[in-house]
């Protein structure tokens, strides 16, 4: 336990606050200005984020809606659904861009 000193105990009492300079009190004025500007130009971009998320939102269930239109012609035309990850599609496309310019394609069994 602490000790008292004078009849009157040291933690009785807060210690009065200390005089700051002018300058410090200048320089922490300027600097609460600053992050307060701060942090109204970040919650403003926050909103602005947020907006366009919502736009987002709205085209991925707009092509949601699309996609669930298309899902009943496609067994109609008797195409196969492709299969996940398979680029048969993309391979098909360059060979046939490749033929066009008259380039062989590397993938050529007659090429080997």
């Amino acid at each position: 336990m602490r000790e008292t000193d004078g009849g009157r105990a040291a933690t009785a009492e807060r210690p009065a606050t200390p005089t700051i300079a002018p300058r410090f009190s200048r320089a922490a004025a300027a600097e609460r200005s600053r992050l307060e500007g701060k942090r109204e130009q970040l919650v403003r971009k926050r909103e602005g984020v947020q907006a366009e998320l919502g736009e987002i939102d709205r085209a991925v269930g707009a092509i949601g809606e699309l996609l669930e239109l298309l899902v009943p012609l496609l067994p109609a035309n008797g195409s196969e659904p492709v299969a996940d990850g398979d680029d048969s599609g993309a391979e098909a496309e360059r060979g046939a861009a490749a033929s066009e310019r008259g380039v062989p394609d590397e993938r050529d069994p007659s090429r080997r």
